[in-house]
C-alpha cells in the first residue's frame, strides 16, 4: 500500500531526550526505540514536485500488484524483510537491557499488511483474496498484544501505558545522564544506540537513510498527477459508477468507512471484486506502474551513490537478522 501522508514521523535522534519533555513524550520515545532508524518509511517527505514527462508508448496490460517491481524497490526492504530487521533490533535491544537487569520496552501488537512492496500500491488486485476478505489483508481478529522478544505486556510498563516511566530504564535505553547503572557503564547512546550499531556494523556511512522511501513516496504522489494516470482513474471511476458504486479512486473505495472494522460484509466483497474488474477493464495498474517507473528511473540515476549505500546497509541488517535466526 502506498505511504499515507502524515502517518509516519521521523524519530528523534537516538540517545537524545530533552529534560523539559513531558512524561508522555518520554513514553513515546520508549515506544519509538522499538524500531531501528532504518525502518522509518516515509519520514521527512519533501513537498510533492511536478510529475516528470513520460513516454507516449502504450503501457503493458498489468493487474497483479504483488508481481510489480519499481526501479526504487532495489533500495527498499520488503515488508517481511522490514519485520525481520525490526525484530532483530528488538532482540539486540533486549540483550542490552537485560545486562542491566531491566526489561526491554514492549511493542504494540503486530499490524497485518501486504506481503510485498507493491501488492496494494495501486489498490487491491488479488481477486481470490477480495472474494474472501474484501479489502482486508486477512479476516479481522483479536490483537494478541504480546511480543515474542519482549514477553507479555505488563500494566504500568514503558509501552506507553499510564504508569510512570522508570528513570533507570529511560537512562539505560537512551543513554541520557551517562554514568553507570547496576554497576555497569551505560553504552554510548544507551541500549538503543548499541542495538543500532550492532545491527549496522560494517555498513557504509549513510547521510539520509530515508532517501529511498522519500523518493518512492514522491514518485507515487507525482504519478497520481500525471494526465495518463488521471485519465485511467476517471475511466476506472466511470466503470465503478456503471456498477452503481461512486468512488473517485481505488483508495477511496478501500477507505470506505463501512469497510474499516467489523466482519467482512457481502457489500464489501462486491465492491472489492468490482474494483478489480474495473482495474482489469481500464488497465489502471498497467498505466500507473508505467508512469511511476518512468518517474523513478531518473531519480535512481541521479542518486545512485547514496542509494547504493542504503542498499548495502539493508544487506548488512538482513545478514544480522539471519544470524539471529530471522529472515
Amino acid at each position: 500500500m502506498p505511504p499515507r501522508a502524515g502517518r509516519h514521523r521521523c524519530p528523534a535522534p537516538r540517545g537524545w531526550l530533552d529534560a523539559r519533555w513531558p512524561r508522555r513524550a518520554a513514553r513515546c520515545l520508549l515506544a519509538s526505540a522499538l524500531v531501528p532508524a532504518a525502518l522509518g518509511a516515509g519520514c521527512g517527505a519533501a513537498p510533492p514536485q511536478p510529475a516528470a514527462t513520460v513516454s507516449a508508448t502504450s503501457p503493458p496490460a498489468l493487474l497483479d500488484g504483488a508481481a510489480l517491481h519499481l526501479p526504487l524497490d532495489r533500495y527498499l526492504l520488503g515488508p517481511q524483510e522490514s519485520e525481520a530487521v525490526a525484530r532483530s533490533y528488538r532482540i539486540l535491544l533486549a540483550e542490552c537491557m537485560h545486562r542491566f537487569g531491566l526489561p526491554s520496552p514492549q511493542r504494540s501488537g503486530a499490524v497485518d499488511g501486504p506481503a510485498t512492496l507493491n501488492e496494494r500500491r495501486y489498490g487491491i488486485t488479488d481477486l481470490e483474496q477480495a472474494r474472501a476478505t474484501g479489502f482486508r489483508v486477512s479476516e479481522p481478529g483479536p490483537d494478541s498484544g504480546a511480543d515474542p522478544e519482549s514477553g507479555p505486556s505488563k500494566p504500568g510498563g514503558p509501552a506507553g501505558s499510564a504508569g510512570p516511566v522508570d528513570p533507570r530504564t529511560l537512562e539505560v535505553l537512551t543513554g541520557t545522564g551517562g554514568g553507570t547503572v547496576a554497576g555497569q557503564a551505560v553504552p554510548d547512546g544507551g541500549c538503543s544506540g548499541e542495538a543500532q550499531r550492532r545491527l549496522t556494523a560494517g555498513a557504509p556511512p549513510v547521510e539520509d537513510m530515508y532517501l529511498a522511501q522519500r523518493l518512492a513516496q514522491d514518485s507515487y504522489v507525482d504519478s497520481g498527477r500525471d494526465p495518463r494516470v488521471r485519465a485511467a482513474l476517471r475511466a476506472w471511476s466511470g466503470c465503478m459508477h456503471g456498477h452503481h458504486f461512486d468512488y473517485p479512486t481505488p483508495l477511496a473505495a478501500a477507505g470506505d468507512p463501512r469497510f474499516r472494522s467489523g466482519p467482512v460484509s457481502a457489500a464489501e466483497i462486491t465492491v472489492a471484486t468490482t474494483d478489480i474488474a474495473c482495474k482489469r477493464q481500464t488497465n489502471l495498474v498497467g498505466v500507473w506502474f508505467t508512469v511511476e517507473s518512468e518517474i523513478q528511473r531518473p531519480e535512481v540515476a541521479a542518486n545512485r551513490e547514496p542509494l547504493e549505500r542504503i542498499r548495502r546497509t539493508n544487506e548488512i541488517q538482513l545478514k544480522v537478522a539471519r544470524s539471529l535466526g530471522l529472515g
